[in-house]
């Protein structure tokens, strides 16, 4: 089966592969039960739950069997009304997932692909995060790219998961007072088309809701392919 018709019809067991792929069993753990399965991923401080099941009793079975009460759920848009029954505390939010073949590339002079030598402008600028992405990037697991405005870096995007036919961008972010200048479409123009000349497709996720974001993405090429919930449970964090 193609790749892309296999995300299309099954993202949530496509994130298994992607995460197998990427030899982070150790940080994994499945229940398992008739058509479904809860996937717990334990690598950052908030614990991450992937939920897949084919049938309605399937998955209201597993969200019950859920031990924690603070962490993120990733499933399908179809179960929103059961985790709103069974979690009616949690807050979702449906996020697209967009993916590009052929991007167009938005030239900027500041924009460069970042290496280990970066690393503390990395973590000046994500903070928290930057610990993750610092240590990815030693791992040879990302590819990160940013925006330089007097030597400080002040736009950047990295990838989440790279394999050899798929790579998820995220962290897109620019400071606040250099924002509305395109810093962001450029940066994500650079590691998209870094992405596909690598042979590999460029996706990402992002809120529904955020529609200057979307048409950003749709002006680099992106497409609109699907859509998951991000389910909230105590954390505070948004998509």
């Amino acid at each position: 089966m193609d790749l892309l018709e296999f995300f299309k019809r099954d993202p949530i067991k496509f994130a298994f592969e992607i995460y197998d792929l990427n030899n982070e069993r150790e940080y994994t753990e499945f229940l398992l039960h008739e058509d479904g399965y809860l996937m717990f991923f334990r690598k950052f401080d908030i614990l991450n739950i992937i939920l897949y099941a084919e049938k309605e009793e399937t998955a209201r079975y597993l969200i019950s069997k859920i031990p924690d009460k603070k962490f993120l759920l990733f499933t399908d848009t179809q179960w929103e009304n059961l985790i709103k029954e069974i979690i009616p505390f949690s807050n979702i939010y449906r996020e697209k997932l967009m993916i590009c073949k052929n991007p167009r590339i938005f030239h900027n002079e500041y924009v460069r692909r970042l290496s280990i030598k970066d690393k503390d402008h990395i973590l000046n600028f994500y903070k928290e995060r930057g610990v993750f992405v610092v240590r990815m990037l030693n791992e040879g697991k990302t590819t990160v790219y940013g925006a330089f405005i007097d030597g400080k870096l002040v736009s950047a995007a990295y990838t989440l998961i790279e394999n050899k036919d798929v790579a998820v961008i995220g962290g897109v972010m620019t400071a606040e007072e250099f924002r509305n200048r395109g810093l962001a479409k450029s940066v994500v123009s650079a590691l998209t088309s870094d992405i596909v000349n690598r042979g590999m497709i460029a996706s990402l996720l992002v809120r529904h809701d955020n529609l200057p974001a979307i048409k950003v993405y749709k002006a680099i090429g992106f497409i609109e392919y699907g859509e998951r919930l991000w389910v909230d449970v105590n954390t505070g964090l948004k998509p």
